[in-house]
């Protein structure tokens, strides 16, 4: 999980973006796959939030969102446990993070076939 502001184009072009990287339940303590210490970020995404907004620059947040039966999961050939299935908690973004409606969300690993790691 991580966030940065980002160019979305060349860097004197002043077009920025703020990308926020995998905030959700299920990588966080008492989640399926969680990172140590992973709800510690939440503040300072939250900041950077507040930034994009109050600077009205464009927020993406990408979350994994994988089907029930995919091989990204051990019990079908991966190596993952289950994590982030569609429309379940655990996939959810984390409860105390600060995403505006207009977030434009950004799913990934959505094919069962594939592990789908990258939002780009």
């Amino acid at each position: 999980m991580r966030s940065d502001m980002v160019d979305t184009a060349h860097p004197s072009s002043g077009r920025k973006a703020l990308l926020v990287v995998d905030v959700q339940r299920d990588f966080c303590p008492g989640g399926a796959l969680p990172a140590e210490g992973g709800e510690r970020i939440i503040p300072a995404v939250n900041r950077y939030l507040a930034e994009a907004h109050d600077l009205e620059v464009p927020v993406y947040a990408s979350r994994d969102w994988h089907p029930a039966k995919t091989t990204h999961f051990k019990p079908y050939g991966g190596e993952w446990p289950p994590h982030c299935v569609q429309d379940t908690g655990g996939a959810q973004f984390h409860p105390r993070l600060d995403l505006q409606p207009d977030a434009i969300v950004i799913s990934k690993g959505d094919d069962p076939g594939r592990p789908g790691y990258s939002a780009f």
